[in-house]
């Protein structure tokens, strides 16, 4: 995605601008001042219409021709989320066509606004809810009647804090999960300005991201990949820019785990139920099952339960039977493993046939290897594999099958 920002590096050969976690020189001298915010539009991508769009956190996504790639620019929606962080991912709703977003304005209150946009782009709903924080987020669910956010609370290193302001530190030093606060998610209607229901979980839990959510008679149903502690830095042992990259950096936390989150009709507390021993993250469902009840879930894995990324498997959960060991695929010794995308046979979302691809990269052999895996029994060898010069080990991708299932 050539950005402004990426195109202004780009033809110096150096950083020129301040990032969350990203200074522009080793010296404190060299990082005064913020300049223009670095939208990078490098986390998530998704077809819409005859562009991509493509998200990051803390800006408006950028659109690019979905034929040429060629990049057209940020995409506000007519000034709808102009000047506003807007959190990564965001989310269609097949049923009622709807493109779902969330913005975000942080502090000791969290403004999060939630806004849906029909086929042609035109707001039809916005929706404002204000909760205690600072709070993290990087992704949301939803279901017909409420928009799902994971509580997240933050502390600030104010040592830190004044580092990063005089060049010395960046806003990802600075920044804290809070360990002692229970883990909450909080719902907000959909329709309507009824209260925020803030709802207590079963134990701590720092939710990056969701599987998904879906409600039958008034009981909310929701998949998260939640820690029980985390803090910021190291994820896939990435350590900066100029650092050797170390994998088994993450291995000193523990990993995220997939619950099934229930909550009753009217209740404050939570119960939750681990679907798989495995640490999960990466959910994805069925491109048209968002907000409703599906029979099956992919994620990225480790073979070994102690820990999570980088990742080495790719696993297959039957939300339909609890009880049912899940299927593994495992890559090669010294193989990452991408996120999984689910290409389902058919536009329903009962169906769970199909295919999952993912691309691995393999460092010993300098290559990267799309693997594409029968959906329904992904513990088989792959059905092919195409060969590609070695990838960045990466993150969120799409299935853009236009001519194919739904449109997507």
């Amino acid at each position: 995605m050539q950005t402004v920002v990426f195109r202004e590096e780009f033809k110096a050969q150096r950083l020129l601008h301040r990032g969350f976690a990203t200074n522009v020189g080793p010296h404190f001298w060299q990082n005064l001042g913020f300049g223009t915010p670095r939208n990078v539009a490098n986390t998530t991508i998704m077809r819409r219409g005859a562009a991509l769009l493509a998200g990051w956190e803390g800006g408006a996504p950028h659109t690019m021709d979905a034929t040429t790639l060629e990049t057209r620019g940020e995409e506000t929606f007519g000034g709808v989320i102009a000047k506003q962080a807007t959190l990564a991912h965001m989310h269609h709703d097949a049923v009622a066509d709807r493109l779902l977003l969330c913005s975000i304005k942080n502090g000791p209150k969290v403004t999060f606004t939630f806004r849906e946009l029909d086929a042609d782009n035109h707001l039809t709903s916005t929706r404002e809810a204000v909760v205690k924080g600072p709070v993290f987020a990087h992704d949301f669910a939803f279901t017909k009647s409420w928009y799902v956010i994971g509580g997240n609370p933050l502390n600030m290193r104010l040592a830190e804090l004044a580092k990063m302001a005089l060049g010395s530190s960046t806003l990802l030093r600075s920044l804290v999960p809070d360990g002692d606060a229970p883990g909450v998610v909080h719902l907000i209607p959909r329709h309507g300005d009824g209260p925020v229901r803030t709802v207590r979980l079963p134990g701590p839990a720092f939710v990056v991201h969701f599987g998904n959510a879906f409600e039958q008679d008034g009981t909310v149903f929701i998949d998260v990949c939640a820690f029980s502690s985390f803090e910021f830095g190291e994820e896939f042992g990435y350590t900066g820019p100029t650092t050797p990259f170390d994998p088994a950096l993450p291995d000193k936390r523990g990993p995220q785990r997939l619950y099934r989150v229930t909550i009753p009709a009217g209740a404050t507390v939570a119960t939750w139920r681990p679907l798989v021993p495995h640490g999960v993250d990466f959910p994805r469902v069925h491109p048209r099952g968002q907000g409703t009840d599906v029979p099956v879930l992919y994620g990225a894995c480790r073979a070994d339960t102690r820990y999570s990324d980088p990742f080495d498997s790719i696993i297959r959960v039957d939300l339909r039977s609890p009880d049912a060991a899940p299927q593994l695929w495992t890559a090669p010794a010294n193989v990452f493993v991408g996120e999984p995308l689910f290409i389902p046979a058919a536009a329903d979302i009962g169906c769970v046939a199909g295919h999952v691809v993912a691309i691995v990269s393999d460092g010993d052999l300098a290559q990267s290897r799309l693997v594409i895996l029968d959906a329904e029994h992904i513990d088989a060898d792959p059905v092919a594999e195409i060969t590609m010069p070695l990838l960045p080990v990466a993150f969120h991708g799409d299935w853009d099958g236009t001519d194919a299932v739904g449109g997507h």
